[in-house]
Order: structure tokens, then sequence, then C-alpha cells
């Protein structure tokens, strides 16, 4: 059995701002995107110039979100209007069986003629076990041809920098949790047959967590592991000016630093390679003593970085902090610049890996 060769910035593209929504989207033959609630979500699908053969997947969220069917009545409306009828295909994701959102759109992207040869994947509304999957089924179902991951910033995300502020002179250096959060308390930690990994009998477990910024989400994961080790990967927002919120994510975190074994990075928010080649180099040092479990409660390209480091080592396993519920009122709002990334086909991409049945 040979061991993957190390990712390469050959593997992908550089994550590019879409100077030219239009143009990007005329290129692809199909985009695949869920029905969110906030206003980024739909950039791409209203903005897009798609060919007259194009496909569009539309994921529905199945669960008691407030306005979910009106929200996807909207969705389905812009479809239809640059989308012929019959092209326009719609998956399910389901609050009490998340996990068949993946084999139905795996089975219909299997479906698909031989022509359509690059779809694009808009991961701004998808929560990231979502985003896995329609990542894995698109992979796995069209791994012979390039994708193209789509994304788009919000303006606005809570909380603000007054809240910030607020919660430092109320709360000290240590800030035990944000006052309001778009996902409410902790319901369960979802662990998708897909993305289980291989547990060996006698290594202790090493918990990765993507930190954000919903420290209640990572009290739940780090319950359920109870890792040996605990890695913190912090997101840098880049800005000058969006430097507290990394310093945010740090305070609301601090409490995990104590009374476990603890190491902690630095990484970008944006540039998923940051946080691919940091779990490269922590799997290295780790995996002859360590089961690895990661979790991506950080943000979408973060996920996308996460995904790509589970298909490279499938005996990693994800783990998916899930909310009772989101509350719509305080989604992130506005819209900020978007961004894509081409990733290479998946069979150039592992022509070396492992195991081959894959």
């Amino acid at each position: 059995m040979t061991a993957p060769e190390a990712m390469s910035q050959a593997d992908w593209s550089d994550v590019q701002v879409a100077a030219s929504i239009p143009e990007i989207t005329s290129g692809l033959n199909g985009i695949i995107l869920a029905a969110g609630f906030e206003e980024r979500s739909h950039v791409w699908l209203t903005e897009g110039k798609f060919r007259p053969d194009a496909r569009c997947v539309l994921i529905r969220f199945r669960n008691n979100v407030p306005g979910n069917r009106q929200v996807f009545d909207r969705y389905l409306a812009l479809a239809k209007e640059r989308f012929v009828a019959e092209n326009i295909h719609v998956v399910d994701l389901r609050q009490e069986s998340p996990g068949r959102m993946e084999s139905e759109l795996g089975a219909y992207l299997a479906s698909l003629p031989r022509s359509v040869v690059r779809l694009g994947i808009d991961v701004s509304g998808m929560p990231s076990y979502a985003a896995c999957m329609a990542l894995k089924a698109t992979r796995f179902n069209r791994g012979q041809h390039p994708m193209t991951v789509l994304y788009t910033a919000a303006k606005h995300y809570n909380p603000s920098y007054e809240q910030y502020r607020k919660l430092i002179q109320t709360e000290g250096a240590d800030i035990e949790l944000l006052p309001e959060t778009m996902a409410l308390e902790m319901r369960e930690t979802l662990i998708l047959d897909s993305f289980s990994g291989y547990r060996s009998q006698n290594a202790k477990t090493c918990l990765a967590i993507m930190a954000g910024y919903e420290a209640h989400r990572s009290t739940g994961v780090v319950d359920t592991v109870n890792p040996s080790l605990l890695l913190l990967l912090y997101g840098n927002p880049g800005a000058p000016d969006l430097e507290w919120r990394l310093d945010l994510s740090r305070r609301l975190h601090a409490k995990f630093e104590r009374g476990r074994r603890t190491a902690e990075t630095v990484v970008s928010t944006l540039r998923f390679e940051e946080a691919l080649n940091a779990l490269d180099t922590f799997y290295d040092k780790l995996i002859d003593d360590y089961d690895l479990v990661i979790s991506p409660i950080g943000s979408k390209m973060q996920t996308l970085a996460t995904y790509l480091f589970w298909e490279r080592y499938p005996e990693v396993q994800l783990n998916f902090p899930l909310p009772i519920g989101y509350d719509p009122e305080r989604r992130p709002t506005g819209v900020g610049l978007s961004y894509y990334v081409d990733i290479q086909p998946r069979q150039t991409l592992f022509k070396n890996a492992w195991p081959a049945a894959l």
C-alpha cells in the first residue's frame, strides 16, 4: 500500500475574485446550490449566465426553520428564469436523515450525459455537512472532470465590532459565549456514514477544530469526542479592520486550551490551502499515534479544505456539530465579494493515491 503523495498548488487554481460572474458561469455545464436564507446564497444563480442546456440542482432544506418554504419558492422561480424546466433538479436535505442527500444527488449526477464536463458547486448557502456531501457526490460521480467551487461572502457578520467591544468590557479576557448567534443551542454531533473514517482500537483521538465563533458547537464536539489532543485552527479574515474577529475566536476558545493537551495555529478563512497545509503537517506528525477527527465549524472555504483533506485520507473522521435550529434574524447580511477556485479532476489529483477502489 502506497501512501498518497502530498497535495501541491498544481492540484487547484488560486482562489480568485469573480470579476465577471456571467463569464465564469457561461463555462459551466451546471450549478449546484442550496436554497439558503442569506442574500449571498443566490448571487451566482441571480447574476449567472448559463448555457441553454445547463443543469441546475437546488438543495431544498426540509427542517423547521421559519420561512423555508417561501425561500425555496423564490429560488425555484429564479432557476426557472435561467434554466429550462426539465434541467432543474431538486434534492432534499432532510433534518431527520441528512445523509440521504448525498446518495440522491450522486444518483442524479451519475445519470447526466457525458457532455456535462464541468459543474460549479456554490457553497455559500450550505452548512458544512451539506457542502461536504455535495463535494463528494460531485467528485465521486463526475470525478473525471474538473470542478469549480463558487463562494460569495456576506457583507456583515454577527457579532459587530461594537458588540465585540462590549463583550470584552463585560466578560474580560475570556468570552464564554456570544449572546446572539445564528445557530441555536446544540442538538447533536453528526457523523455521516460517508465520513465516519476508521478508528483503530488502541490509538488515542486527536480532534482538529476549524474554530469559528459559535463556541457552543465547539463545546458539543469536544464533549462528544473527548480528545486526548486538541488542535485549534483559528481563522484569520485577512483584512486589518477584521483582525478583531481572530481575537474574538481565540477568546471564545481559550477555555478549551486549559486542562488538556492543545496545539493551535492560524490559517486564512479564504485561502483554503493554508488550512489544508496545516492539516497535512499535523497528520504527518500525529497519525502513527492518534486517530484524527476534524470538525469544520469555521468558514466555507475551510470546509473545502477539510473535504479535500478527507478525500486524500479517508481514514479521517469528519464530525459536524448541529444546533437544534437556526434563527434567520441573526444571519449574515448583505453581499460581499464572490470568489471561485478550480479543482483538478479527481483521477488526476489522486492518480497515485490509495485505495484504488475509491
